[in-house]
């Protein structure tokens, strides 16, 4: 009984650290963090409501003409075209080519010193962002396209160029008001949160 004992004891001992240590790197939410996440609302839809209005470098240099209804919405410099490739009969991420993206409301597009390759958000499926090493990919799967290919990036920007996507596909969908308010009612949230975070 005494061995059953200290075994116990051990065994509880590092699950109660493991316990604290867990509750340790529990970020609390302060007002300054929610007041800087409702900026970052304010500044979305602000630029989501005039983004016809908005300069975004698009210049004919890079070898993509816009349409003359379609406004750009954001551009990633310094990524990489990633596709999936079997080897061995697993996946692997390969690098294919390094550029530019380019998000539009009609499409992406990924212009790169050896290839340019088209995203159409009419048929894109789904998103979706995965780490790579130090970086993050945003796969983007397409209906009319057997293999997936994703933008390589820092995951800063795959945040931002992911949530410019998302309005993009708002946008041709015809649902921009909604988005809009999908993000209103996520402010709407945070204020209340606010009232009762600490300093």
């Amino acid at each position: 009984m005494g061995l059953f004992l200290v075994i116990r004891i051990l065994k509880i001992k590092p699950v109660q650290e493991f316990k604290n240590f867990k509750s340790s790197r529990v970020v609390t939410r302060t007002k300054s963090i929610i007041d800087a996440e409702i900026v970052d609302l304010k500044e979305r839809i602000t630029f989501y409501s005039t983004y016809k209005e908005q300069p975004v470098d698009a210049s004919s240099d890079s070898g993509i003409v816009l349409q003359a209804d379609e406004y750009a919405i954001a551009i990633a410099s310094e990524v990489g075209l990633i596709e999936s490739r079997s080897s061995g009969g697993v996946a692997e991420p390969n690098l294919i080519d390094e550029g530019r993206f380019l998000v539009t409301d009609k499409r992406g597009v990924f212009i790169g010193n050896n290839e340019t390759r088209e995203f159409v958000w009419s048929k894109l499926v789904s998103h979706q962002a995965e780490p790579l090493a130090s970086a993050m990919v945003l796969y983007l799967s397409l209906s009319n396209r057997q293999k997936v290919s994703g933008i390589g990036m820092d995951a800063k920007s795959i945040k931002d160029v992911q949530q410019r996507i998302e309005f993009a596909v708002a946008v041709g969908l015809e649902r921009e008001a909604q988005f809009l308010d999908k993000l209103k009612t996520q402010i709407a949230a945070l204020e209340v949160e606010k009232t009762t975070a600490p300093d």
